[in-house]
């Protein structure tokens, strides 16, 4: 008998996380993984330069026998429903809500990275001759002051940027950092700041300008 652990995203399967043939194991397996998906940032999708949620789920499936009863669960207004594999391939064992942590693009940074290690690598930084640091956003794009220089991460769209923000000033308000300052979308003086990013990047006027990450 084959147990599989799966991952799905709109009730789509999205990867196979485990195989395995022994139960107690991968149900072991299973828990484990779902108590640990710990998210500080989780994903969700860009269209029309609007943030939609997106509905992730752990599986435990095993194969399909004659005496499986439909899986018992609820929908989105909590009636009710039964799920069955209509193929009778595979039926469910145990099925959860599930995050997955977004990943940024950074500026002069070769991989994408998620906001843990924006915190880590970036906002908690330690800087010898420098005390205060200063955090704010321009439409998509979210600055971090720091050293007489900045960092800067691209969000998918600018409710996405400002998603960002109030959860980054959430983190450290909560963790009792005060030597970061948090000042909001920028609203005045924008050409200051388009040209600044525009001297550190070279980027063109079309990039700088843009709300999204996707034309």
């Amino acid at each position: 008998m084959e147990y599989r652990i799966i991952i799905t995203q709109n009730n789509k399967k999205k990867k196979i996380i485990s195989k395995g043939y022994n139960l107690p194991t991968i149900k072991k397996k299973y828990f484990n993984i779902k108590d640990k998906n710990k998210v500080l940032f989780p994903k969700r999708n860009s269209t029309y330069k609007k943030l939609h949620s997106i509905n992730h789920e752990i599986l435990l499936m095993k194969q399909w026998e004659e005496e499986d009863l439909p899986y018992s669960g609820r929908d989105d207004l909590g009636q009710n429903i039964e799920i069955s594999d209509p193929k009778k391939e595979w039926s469910i064992l145990y099925k959860n809500t599930y995050e997955i942590e977004e990943r940024f693009t950074v500026f002069n940074y070769n991989k994408r990275i998620t906001l843990r290690e924006i915190i880590k690598t970036i906002v908690l930084k330690p800087h010898s001759n420098i005390k205060i640091k200063q955090i704010n956003y321009l439409n998509n794009k979210l600055l971090i002051h720091q050293n007489n220089d900045f960092d800067i991460i691209l969000c998918k769209c600018n409710e996405d940027c400002e998603r960002l923000y109030d959860t980054l000033k959430d983190f450290i308000e909560n963790n009792g950092i005060d030597y970061i300052l948090f000042t909001g979308k920028i609203l005045k003086n924008k050409k200051i700041t388009y040209d600044m990013i525009i001297d550190k990047t070279q980027w063109g006027k079309d990039k700088i300008y843009r709300t999204v990450t996707r034309p």
